[in-house]
């Protein structure tokens, strides 16, 4: 698919005068697979992260999910809309009371290191992701147990119903690992999986090139490119060089600028979509790093104070929309007249401030180079214009995310994937969310989602709006926008973007043409 216009500012024509050379490659020639099949020889993608270790139990989503996907399979695949079907599982069954899920596995497969998949090694990944501390873990915290009944046939029970445990287990919840190789350190350097790639470590370098090549004994049907190079790129004008230049196929790109000069420069891109909402995460809502942040009033002021079409705007160059929720529009969870819940108010948030007696507010504000910097200097300007007074901390290249899901400052900006109402409430809210690293908790917000999974569907939607208000009503968040995902791609390739994914999975690249 070619892109659709995304330029909607009268900047394109002084974006189109930038300096950027075009001279993206042209399709490759496919060649011949042994098995007779056309493939084409590379895929290469830019990245922007790189994962710091390939034990399956730290691994992580979104810009990491094509990497893990390379030598990890799943128990069951996401497809790029979003449904699910078989992969190392072939069914899947959900007792009557959501209790217990029956997953029949796969008898033909076998990790790079010739030990064989079955029921005992997914009893075995799943009982290490839920005790190695990784940071998606909370993603199986309803697993009790997992009882192997047979060789291809395990039964997954739970503790309370968890309504989106068959997708955990198509992301970081599923990936499969050799048994052999999860009680080992190497695991953290060599990655011994089933998926379609190996690791070559030969020709792999950190923080620079991540070298897959053909698994010549997998078990599915052979991915179409010979060979797949990640080239680390954390620096947003470094992917954009290399793509316009042909050097990389594929990169995602963060920035709305660098997406204007990317269309400019002919570069293809799906049709506009958003799989993200971008914003404020307020992790210190106790109070413990900012004592101010425990009162409600402080955390209403911080966000009313940003001018949020403002910046989507200017500083997102009006590619996306300004929105108050973190629950996405194609949830139950969403009502449209709260995206203005936090509409730009700098006089009644100083009001707020010395309602609160936090006139006098100060604080850090953590600055990542993934996000262009005039996010960052719109919304301290807006904080400083009520008073407050804000120093920045400027964050290293692949610090951001790690400190964040740390828990090492009161307040961030993240852009983050939207989710299923269940997915969100266990991603966002729960007390061991991904994203609540300072585990906050309320007792009103934990009976609501504790409703939830029990509930018959009119009553999950009625729940997942109260959630919703409540989190609106606590002001846990200042979302700004839904930015429009930027993925764009040379003409040797095309790309099918998959929903609530920041990239395309793996699998999901072909050869033009193919």
């Amino acid at each position: 698919m070619r892109s659709a216009p995304l330029i909607r500012l009268a900047a394109v024509a002084a974006v189109a005068a930038l300096a950027l050379t075009s001279c993206s490659a042209g399709a490759p020639e496919p060649a011949a697979s042994s098995g007779g099949a056309a493939t084409a020889p590379l895929l290469t993608i830019g990245s922007l992260t790189e994962p710091t270790s390939w034990d399956p139990a730290q691994s992580n989503e979104g810009h990491f999910a094509p990497i893990y996907q390379s030598v990890y399979d799943t128990l069951l695949k996401r497809e790029p809309d979003g449904t699910l079907s078989p992969m190392l599982a072939t069914e899947w069954t959900m007792s009557d009371d959501s209790m217990s899920l029956s997953l029949e596995l796969r008898t033909d497969v076998t990790f790079t290191d010739g030990s064989v998949f079955d029921g005992e090694a997914v009893k075995a990944n799943i009982e290490h992701f839920k005790t190695a501390n990784g940071p998606q873990q909370g993603n199986l915290a309803a697993i009790e147990s997992v009882e192997v009944v047979d060789a291809d046939t395990v039964n997954i029970q739970l503790s309370a119903p968890d309504p989106d445990l068959p997708n955990n287990l198509a992301n970081s919840g599923g990936y499969m690992a050799s048994p052999a190789a999860l009680a080992t350190p190497e695991i953290t350097t060599v990655p011994v999986g089933s998926g379609p790639y190996v690791l070559d470590t030969s020709r792999s370098v950190v923080g620079s090139t991540i070298m897959f090549t053909r698994n010549e004994d997998y078990w599915g049907e052979e991915l179409p490119f010979d060979e797949v190079e990640f080239k680390i790129l954390t620096d947003e004008t470094a992917r954009l060089n290399a793509l316009t230049s042909g050097q990389i196929d594929f990169a995602s790109l963060n920035r709305a600028a660098s997406a204007l000069q990317a269309q400019a420069a002919g570069l293809n891109a799906p049709e506009p979509f958003s799989v993200n909402w971008g914003g404020l995460l307020f992790f210190d809502r106790d109070g413990a790093l900012l004592p101010e942040l425990a009162d409600v009033r402080v955390r209403e002021a911080l966000a009313i104070a940003i001018d949020a079409d403002a910046i989507v705007q200017v500083g997102w160059e009006g590619l996306g929309t300004q929105t108050s929720q973190v629950f996405g529009p194609d949830t139950e969870a969403y009502e449209k007249d709260l995206d203005d819940a936090y509409a730009y108010d700098p006089k009644r948030a100083k009001e707020l401030l010395a309602e609160a007696g936090a006139s006098d507010l100060s604080l850090t504000l953590p600055v990542s180079g993934v996000f262009e910097p005039v996010i960052y200097d719109a919304i301290i300007q807006n904080w400083e214009d009520i008073g407050v007074t804000v120093t920045r901390h400027q964050w290293g290249p692949g610090e951001a995310i790690p400190s964040m899901q740390r828990g090492e400052f009161p307040i961030a900006f993240m852009t983050l994937a939207s989710r299923s109402d269940w997915g969100t409430m266990n991603f966002l809210l729960s007390p061991e969310a991904t994203w609540n690293p300072l585990g906050s908790t309320d007792p009103e917000l934990e009976a609501l989602m504790a409703g939830y999974p029990s509930a018959d569907e009119a009553g999950k939607a009625e729940i997942a709006r109260e959630v919703n208000e409540w989190v609106i009503d606590n002001v846990w968040f200042a979302p700004i926008m839904r930015p429009d995902t930027f993925n764009f791609y040379g003409d040797s390739i095309e790309i099918v973007p998959q929903v609530q994914q920041a990239i395309p999975s793996i699998w999901s690249y072909t050869p033009t043409g193919m």
